[in-house]
């Protein structure tokens, strides 16, 4: 483990990070239609939503925010209480190099406190590096969702993607 990577839970002083890096993760922005309908607000929103159970957190190389996680609520009944939905953003120049890994690591290692029997995680069908991290955490394909992303003159599919522990 690089020792000076902390993971920790995510504050209100880290919204403006965890949006920036959000946004540079974003599929659309690469093709010029950055989904801009999220804002610091919504981040804000997210972050004040968090719970023991559904935390959001951020990954520190050296004090700086350079990746978040997301762990939250699969769906509203309470059979599904131990599914949670899973999101992880890293820096595009920091991927590649273990950090989507060392946040998994830690969600994993503390899942018991967290609660979680399932995690599923919705990928696009065009972030081949996405699905190839989650696969490599030991994720199967659960499901396809055709054209369900659209924004501006582009759909995508989205697969769902699955782990139970």
């Amino acid at each position: 483990m690089n020792h000076s990577r902390v993971i920790r839970p995510a504050m209100l002083d880290d919204a403006p990070v965890i949006l920036d890096i959000f946004q540079q993760c974003d599929l659309f922005a690469s093709t010029g239609y950055r989904q801009d309908n999220i804002n610091l607000i919504d981040v804000m929103d997210w972050l004040e939503s968090v719970t023991d159970k559904h935390p959001l957190l951020v990954l520190e190389e050296q004090g700086i925010v350079i990746a978040w996680c997301s762990v939250e609520a699969f769906y509203g009944l309470p059979a599904f209480d131990t599914a949670c939905e899973i999101s992880f953003y890293v820096l595009p120049n920091w991927q590649s190099q273990g950090i989507g890994t060392q946040l998994f690591r830690h969600l994993e290692t503390h899942r018991t406190e967290l609660g979680f029997t399932h995690l599923i995680a919705y990928v696009y069908s065009s972030n081949l590096n996405s699905q190839g991290f989650f696969k490599r955490q030991g994720f199967d394909e659960w499901g396809l969702l055709p054209n369900i992303a659209q924004n501006e003159n582009i759909t995508e599919d989205v697969y769902l993607l699955g782990r139970q522990f």
